[in-house]
């Protein structure tokens, strides 16, 4: 399995630079040369930074051309509002991925500072660490108020 098919998991705490620089984990990078691209997005109504690898942004492309019930017409529109929303970024060649300051400082992040990066599969999400902990805990409460979502974890 390539790099950019690994599963990213977990929650991890990363520091940000002055130039809105952090280290990304190994296993997390892309393959050299290849594009990841930034979303604002609200997770359970938290807001977030979803950063789709190329294959997963790809793989959103195809939702979006696939969706029956949608016309042609919407189809071109979410497809148009995919890329209007997405900054593409690359990883650096020490394993570093810049945020734009604006964004950082638009979803709550300070240069320098803290953050937190949440694993969800082939994409990952960027939280304020009060957020990373807010989207843990309501991810938390659902576990295990919700019978049938506990039953497909089964944990």
């Amino acid at each position: 399995m390539g790099t950019s098919s690994h599963n990213r998991s977990g929650h991890h705490d990363r520091q940000l630079d002055s130039k809105g620089r952090f280290s990304l984990l190994v296993d997390w990078r892309p393959p050299s040369g290849e594009s990841i691209y930034f979303v604002k997005v609200k997770v359970e109504g938290i807001p977030a930074l979803r950063v789709f690898t190329q294959r997963a942004f790809d793989r959103k492309l195809v939702d979006i051309d696939s969706a029956d019930e949608a016309t042609p017409a919407q189809r071109d529109r979410a497809r148009g509002i995919l890329f209007g929303a997405a900054l593409e970024s690359k990883v650096n060649d020490q394993g570093k991925l810049t945020i734009p300051k604006a964004l950082a400082e638009s979803h709550g992040l300070t240069l320098p500072g803290a953050l937190r990066l949440v694993g969800r599969g082939e994409l990952f999400e960027i939280f304020t660490p009060e957020n990373g902990d807010a989207i843990l805990a309501l991810e938390e409460e659902t576990r295990q108020s919700d019978p049938a979502i506990a039953a497909m974890l089964g944990f």
